[in-house]
């Protein structure tokens, strides 16, 4: 990962939805729409190289590599 171009404002992306468990209340949190906390999620997916988060029934639930962040 090259810190020197790594966009901080998707750790705020993780947070959201680390706490909030869900892509859609997370935007709400945020004021983006939910395809733009997808995106950064996506996007910080592919940076860090981890899933991040798996899905528990309708719950985002962070993987021991996220919660460890």
């Amino acid at each position: 990962m090259n810190f020197a171009t790594f966009d901080l404002n998707l750790l705020r992306v993780l947070d959201a939805v680390f706490r909030e468990g869900s892509t859609v209340k997370a935007a709400e949190k945020l004021a983006l729409s939910q395809s733009a906390v997808s995106g950064a999620l996506s996007r910080l997916r592919h940076a860090l190289g981890d899933p991040l988060f798996v899905r528990q029934g309708n719950r985002l639930v962070a993987t021991d590599y996220a919660a460890g962040l």
